[in-house]
């Protein structure tokens, strides 16, 4: 009778233990991976599906998280976990496996799907250990996560950028399988059991993926210019004249450096990226890049400002480049009539998309509406202005964040402050997101032409490494931005409100070549409100009266651009 009582016990005890939340697996657990470990629920999601065992010692199962793996060992999870162990073995001859044997089996799969690669003497080196980069590339091409590496997804990891699969771990970076190691991937490093259980199951399952840290919304590449005097420039595979020569550059041709070994440029290409030596080069963005403009090779504008006839009218604009052409009708390919000189102001009869119709020394014209400042003669100064908002991050990507409180929201929450206040002044306000939702840095430049913006202020918040860092600061680039003396006037006049009314530490207006501002052509800037990761500026930033603070300084600072001839 107690024997009874004590099993009904102990049922209703198993019973109560498998009612706790959390996850099950139907398989017995090991010893050695206890659920206060990192992997804990990965290892068991692979054992679960018969990918990955583990060893019997005296009657106990223990999976032995930090041994090395083998290329064998790697070569059956990998076939198993692709579902491709029925496929038909291939007849491969390897002079370290024999066939008819189970690592024969498996290993000739997985070299003829191409995860592995036998060696130049027809071994495999089946019991030899797994490096990272000999991973990355077998799970990339297992589970086709190759990822080109281009300006909206480049490679993070900085120890690959020229490695032989550098596209096969860009792509398991933007699938969530790996992160690596402050920012190296470590391709020589050899690979633990526990390590290759969390890399499988983040490519197997998107509920283990790890989030991705997109590229910064601030990207520091920049454009050079090729300047050989007629020759071309070779383009090598590696910073050195002993890498192979894979494409040329022609004299003129301008291209994106995106990283830098001694005097070599690593620079984008269509498919991938290349060497070239830099002093070959001279930094782009020295001329407009409009058609519109004037080419440097016209007759150079006198330094002496001549008299101008008075002008009048409600919308005055202000040339903002050297030398703009004055044409006969809206088009680039309509004849020149006159041309107008830096800082010479005309009458602005009417507005089309990105030509305005203007009269100058009694004669009537079109020119391009980018290389005009607009100035209300009457009413708000910011009036029918168009002025682009881009509140940085979005959606799967939050930004910098601290405590639960994410760059996504603080910069959503201020770009919609600004925006009520400039409608409220009559400016025709466009947001790039309204809602937690995310576009690429390309896709926000482009949004801005397409309707025709006059301004663009991207809004951001900052983050740092040293807790010490603190304060506000505002950029322009003039590496391509052809405005760039009107986007650094309305950077400085929005930095002396924030620093003023929010009384924050004042870091400057600065010069950088972010994304966002050197892609566009019109007056751009890029705000760094606080540090997310310094304690003042977090409260600052997590206050709704400062946030209006921060709104309202943006939207003075357009004002005063607005109102300054």
């Amino acid at each position: 009778m107690k024997t009874i009582k004590w099993a009904a016990m102990a049922m209703m005890i198993f019973v109560l233990v498998s009612m706790v939340p959390g996850q099950s697996f139907a398989k017995t657990q090991f010893t050695d991976v206890t659920p206060d470990k990192e992997y804990y629920e990965q290892v068991n999601y692979i054992a679960d599906l018969d990918i990955i065992k583990g060893y019997m010692e005296n009657g106990i199962s223990k999976f032995k998280p930090g041994n090395n793996l083998t290329r064998a060992q790697a070569a059956k999870m990998l076939v198993i976990a692709s579902k491709k162990q029925n496929i038909p073995a291939p007849s491969l001859k390897f002079k370290d496996v024999k066939p008819g044997t189970e690592q024969y089996e498996y290993i000739s799969r997985a070299v003829s799907l191409g995860y592995f690669k036998a060696g130049s003497n027809g071994s495999f080196k089946p019991n030899e250990n797994l490096k990272r980069d000999e991973m990355g590339n077998a799970l990339a091409v297992a589970f086709n996560l190759s990822e080109k590496i281009s300006t909206e997804k480049p490679m993070m990891l900085t120890d690959m950028k020229s490695h032989q699969y550098a596209e096969r771990i860009n792509g398991l970076y933007y699938a969530g399988v790996t992160k690596g190691d402050a920012g190296k991937f470590l391709p020589n490093d050899f690979l633990t059991r526990s390590q290759f259980s969390l890399f499988l199951a983040r490519a197997m399952n998107d509920k283990y993926a790890l989030p991705v840290k997109l590229p910064d919304q601030t990207s520091s590449t920049y454009f050079v210019k090729v300047a050989t005097s007629g020759e071309t420039l070779n383009v090598r595979s590696l910073p050195s004249v002993d890498g192979n020569i894979i494409t040329h550059l022609n004299n003129k041709d301008i291209v994106e450096v995106v990283g830098q070994t001694g005097d070599w440029l690593l620079i984008l290409l269509d498919d991938g990226e290349g060497y070239i030596n830099g002093k070959y080069t001279v930094e782009a963005g020295t001329e407009t890049p409009d058609d519109n403009a004037v080419t440097p090779e016209k007759p150079t504008i006198p330094e002496e400002k001549p008299s101008e006839p008075s002008v009048t009218g409600n919308l005055l604009g202000k040339v903002t480049t050297k030398s703009l052409n004055v044409r006969q009708s809206a088009g680039t390919s309509s004849p020149v009539i006159d041309a107008l000189k830096l800082g010479q102001k005309v009458e602005v009869l009417s507005l089309d998309g990105n030509w305005a119709k203007i009269r100058v020394n009694s004669k009537t014209g079109y020119v391009s509406k980018t290389y005009l400042k607009l100035i209300n003669q009457k009413g708000n100064p910011l009036a029918n202005r168009i002025i682009v908002l881009d509140p940085g991050h979005g959606a799967h990507d939050p930004g910098a964040s601290k405590n639960k409180v994410t760059e996504k929201a603080i910069t959503l929450k201020v770009g919609k402050l600004v925006e009520g206040k400039l409608k409220k002044a009559g400016a025709k306000v466009v947001m790039t997101r309204s809602n937690d939702t995310f576009l690429s840095l390309e896709q926000r430049t482009q949004f801005a032409k397409k309707n025709f913006a006059e301004a663009f202020v991207s809004i951001h918040v900052n983050s740092a490494t040293a807790t010490s860092a603190k304060g506000t600061e505002t950029y322009f680039d003039s590496s391509l931005n052809a405005n760039s003396a009107e986007s650094k006037s309305l950077a400085t006049y929005i930095q002396n409100n924030i620093v003023k009314r929010a009384n924050m530490v004042n870091r400057g207006v600065k010069d950088n070549r972010f994304y966002v501002i050197k892609n566009n052509n019109i007056a751009a800037v890029l705000v760094e409100l606080a540090f997310i990761s310094n304690a003042d500026d977090f409260k600052k930033l997590t206050s709704d009266a400062y946030l209006e603070i921060y709104a309202e300084a943006i939207y003075q600072g357009l004002v005063q651009y607005y109102s300054a001839e």
